[in-house]
């Protein structure tokens, strides 16, 4: 079940309105959540629910035997019987099929074919993010910055909870259960309205802007990346990059949003990170819960920057080169992890100062901005033949135009820019005055969004992280 679809919509507006009248009775409201949540999560396949139940199962039980253990051992082979438990799931479901095409390859070039098979499931929606979630409290309770629940059906609420659960943000336990646990999530006219405002803002990011940019734009291109020239490669790098800025942030806008329909508060993911000077500076405002998490869960726990500044460089490659295998099963995936963690290494090595003026400050965010849409072709491109076609593109400055730029995403690339360039306190203002609006007004207002944004409704794309 998509954001952007009708069913999503009668779906909210039912769970909204039943969930409504069960507030005042507590474990109806919250078996009626992980109901809801259930349904919306079993709508791609029924055969999710098996999986994500086994790891919220597991999870749920070691972290009780990990608080009660006092055995500093037995707290240890618990933590790693549940974190082995939960990367296994992931690793066979969405690597599995990588690694054994590989092996196969190996042996091949080896002069000893074989055939392994393939594991017979597509990439289960979402599991690389609950996955995450999961091993963030096993790995907090471990570490005693976290009291485990032992209520079974709130920490499967904390778990299966809708808006997050396909991609993201990344919710902690630490964030998300103490609001389940609590008496009574917020529940007034103020978090309603602004609610609507992030749900409607972002199906209009979603829609009108990354659907446009790439059916118009980064589709033809990477589906034929031969014969273009220098200008066109770097216009759809440019539009690729807003794109999945677009489709990303806006997909969190609608999480956050239908959390706070909910009264439930989930952190922000982006804060415009194309005005970030250093590479360093983007990833700490891009998809801010997977950053932050990568930093505290595995870049922190190798050394961080406490080993001296070889190690430390050592240590943010490993970071984002694994940071890339969790965006996909692919090589191409590797190598634009690998990339990333090497520019933020090279980064910090020669950039000592910032700039002071607004030309050298205007002068790091091209260059920043460039430097990410250059990773960008590993991360779209299909094999890594294509990537060379397209790299070799940016060495053809002269090469005759193939048309591949569409003038309406042209338009919409300026208009992308153009709202990230909106200062934050229009948004706060926005979101005031849905906050404060009367509910005949905000029905007005969703009638006619939802007008306006049915019109794009033929470019409807999958949301892009889906894949991860």
């Amino acid at each position: 079940m998509l954001f952007n679809s009708f069913d999503f919509g009668v779906f909210l507006v039912v769970g909204f309105a039943v969930y409504q009248l069960l507030q005042r009775w507590r474990w109806p409201w919250l078996l009626w959540l992980l109901l809801i949540s259930a349904f919306f999560y079993g709508c791609w396949k029924p055969w999710y629910l098996i999986l994500i139940a086994i790891s919220t199962v597991n999870s749920f039980t070691f972290g009780l035997l990990i608080a009660h253990s006092k055995k500093v051992g037995l707290r240890k082979l618990f933590l790693a019987l549940t974190v082995g438990f939960d990367l296994t799931l992931l690793g066979v479901f969405k690597y599995g099929n990588f690694f054994l095409e590989n092996v196969e390859a190996a042996a091949a070039l080896a002069g000893h074919p074989i055939r392994l098979g393939s594991v017979p499931a597509a990439l289960p929606v979402g599991i690389s993010f609950y996955t995450f979630q999961t091993l963030s409290y096993t790995i907090d309770v471990y570490r005693k910055k976290l009291k485990p629940t032992a209520n079974l059906l709130e920490f499967s609420v904390f778990v299966f909870f809708f808006p997050q659960l396909v991609a993201g943000p990344i919710v902690r336990a630490s964030e998300l259960l103490p609001q389940v646990i609590g008496t009574r999530p917020r529940m007034d006219r103020k978090a309603i309205g602004q609610g609507i405002f992030l749900i409607l803002a972002g199906l209009s990011k979603k829609m009108i802007l990354a659907d446009t940019l790439y059916t118009t734009m980064v589709l033809p291109y990477f589906e034929r990346p031969d014969g273009h020239n220098a200008f066109e490669t770097i216009l759809v790098l440019w539009s690729a990059n807003f794109q999945v800025y677009c489709d990303f942030s806006g997909y969190s806008d609608v999480a956050i949003g239908a959390a706070l329909l909910f009264g439930f508060k989930l952190p922000d993911n982006f804060n415009r990170p194309f005005w970030s000077r250093t590479p360093m500076e983007h990833w700490r405002r891009w998809h801010i819960s997977l950053s932050t998490w990568l930093r505290d869960y595995l870049y922190i726990p190798l050394g961080g920057s406490r080993k001296g500044p070889v190690r430390t460089q050592i240590n943010l490659i490993i970071t984002f080169l694994l940071g890339g295998l969790w965006h996909g099963a692919g090589w191409t995936f590797l190598v634009w992890g690998l990339y990333n963690g090497i520019l933020l290494a090279f980064w910090r090595k020669i950039a000592r100062r910032e700039a002071t003026s607004l030309a050298g400050k205007a002068l790091e965010m091209f260059a920043t901005f460039n430097a990410i849409c250059f990773g960008l072709v590993f991360l779209h491109a299909h094999s890594f033949y294509d990537s060379w076609l397209i790299l070799t593109s940016l060495l053809a400055p002269t090469r005759p135009l193939s048309g591949v730029l569409d003038p309406i995403g042209l338009l919409t690339l300026a208009a992308a820019f153009a709202l990230h360039a909106t200062p934050q306190r229009w948004k706060a203002q926005l979101s005031e005055a849905f906050s404060e609006m009367e509910p005949w007004g905000l029905a007005l207002i969703i009638l006619m969004v939802g007008g306006v944004l049915s019109l794009f409704a033929g470019l409807a794309s999958p949301f892009f992280y889906f894949q991860f």
